[in-house]
């Protein structure tokens, strides 16, 4: 069986090991074990500036030959307050001029990714190990402001993470019950449907992946 390679275009790295995460839990749901996917980040560094600049070139090169494409490309940016579509949008257009026609799924976290990591507290109890009651903020555009529950959250089991608390987003996404976290969180089920089904298409016997 080929491996099926998946592309991504991130913020930070944040977003590189939760999303990595995230993919492998939606792949084994439909079939795929984690042995059986390649990820393969191009960028996961220098903000929502630095993803545009990068992609572009990608796209441009595979437009000119220059580069492959994936079996899916993961392109991830913080809704900052701006929203889903409007974001998803953008980034859609991007794609869309480019000519690019592979498969293409969006993450924007609104506002920012540690808000998907808060969003199932029995989740994040079990991913650290400890019994605890974060205090989970409502949706507000403050910034800092799910980055700084998450560092209380941990703090409560007695741990302060060097990396703010990434440490922990692939156990999280791990344990994350998705239809609750979907439920909560529009841009979440936006994602994960479009993986989901990007995905499904992908295991299909007349597909990429040959048994």
């Amino acid at each position: 069986m080929g491996k099926l390679t998946i592309g991504y275009f991130l913020e930070d790295v944040g977003q590189e090991a939760f999303l990595q995460a995230l993919v492998e839990r939606v792949a084994q749901d439909v079939g795929i074990n984690k042995k059986e996917l390649h990820h393969d980040p191009r960028n996961t560094t220098g903000g929502k500036g630095r993803v545009i600049t990068e992609l572009r070139k990608f796209l441009r090169d595979v437009q000119h030959s220059r580069a492959s494409d994936f079996d899916v490309l993961v392109i991830a940016i913080d809704g900052n307050c701006q929203g889903y579509l409007e974001k998803r949008n953008e980034l859609h257009d991007i794609v869309e001029r480019s000519g690019y026609r592979s498969a293409v799924v969006y993450a924007v976290p609104d506002p920012h990714i540690e808000r998907w990591y808060l969003e199932d507290v029995a989740a994040l109890t079990q991913a650290i190990g400890a019994d605890i009651k974060p205090d989970t903020p409502r949706y507000k555009c403050e910034r800092g402001r799910y980055k700084n529950a998450l560092r209380e959250a941990l703090k409560q089991a007695g741990i302060v993470p060097p990396l703010g608390g990434i440490e922990y987003a692939a156990d999280i996404a791990q344990a994350l019950d998705l239809y609750t976290v979907g439920k909560a969180d529009a841009g979440f089920k936006h994602f994960e449907d479009e993986l989901r089904s990007v995905i499904t298409v992908l295991r299909r016997p007349d597909s990429f992946l040959k048994n």
